[in-house]
């Protein structure tokens, strides 16, 4: 049909032939279920295709129109909170149906939510680079385990240590909406020495934003 796309190439980890049959079905797996997401959300892109060519594995994902809520904010200036809480909205709507499906996201941040119309769109799902990272047989499920898929900064604690709970999402949504309000990075937000926490309210942009 000639639609529009993305083509998105990963190199899987594989130390042998073995491991990468392995990885390949993994792979399998993780895009069938990427297939089913897209199928039933409109805010998550839908998967037209998966294979792998020459050694390396691909994703063929719809083409979502708009801009990123970090072209957006870098763009526009920050946003005004009514703004920042209909996007909160419309991302916590998603999150509970992929919640609901026993998924995590692992990499919600204002390069992976795209506006389209004005609506949330979630993007770039980190089950499948996960997937792609076990490098050993014997160790699988410690290795899958270890895998720290996120962004610094946007990450919840146990996430960084590799062990990412459904709430890991919600503390990343978080931080993109304090993204959104302040147009500050967290690593340019201060944080408290005792408790760790972001002291984001200063940063605020009163009067400023869409």
């Amino acid at each position: 049909s000639k639609r529009q796309c993305v083509i998105k190439q990963l190199k899987p980890v594989a130390d042998n032939p073995q491991m990468y049959a392995l990885l390949q079905q993994r792979f399998q797996r993780e895009a069938a279920v990427l297939e089913h997401l897209g199928e039933e959300s409109r805010y998550i892109p839908n998967l037209y295709a998966s294979f792998t060519e020459n050694g390396l594995f691909y994703l063929v994902q719809e083409w979502i129109e708009g801009q990123t809520l970090a072209e957006s904010v870098m763009g526009q200036g920050a946003w005004q909170e009514s703004a920042v809480r209909a996007m909160m909205i419309g991302v916590l709507h998603t999150l509970i149906y992929v919640h609901d499906r026993g998924i995590i996201h692992r990499d919600i941040k204002p390069d992976n939510i795209i506006l389209r119309n004005g609506e949330p769109v979630l993007i770039d799902f980190g089950a499948v680079k996960e997937t792609l990272n076990v490098s050993t047989i014997p160790n699988i499920a410690h290795t899958a385990r270890s895998i720290v898929i996120g962004t610094p900064g946007f990450m919840a604690s146990e996430q960084a240590a590799g062990r990412p709970f459904f709430a890991s999402d919600l503390y990343s949504l978080a931080i993109t909406a304090i993204f959104a309000l302040t147009g500050k990075y967290p690593q340019q937000i201060g944080t408290s020495s005792t408790t760790g926490e972001l002291h984001w309210q200063p940063h605020l942009e009163n009067g400023q934003g869409i």
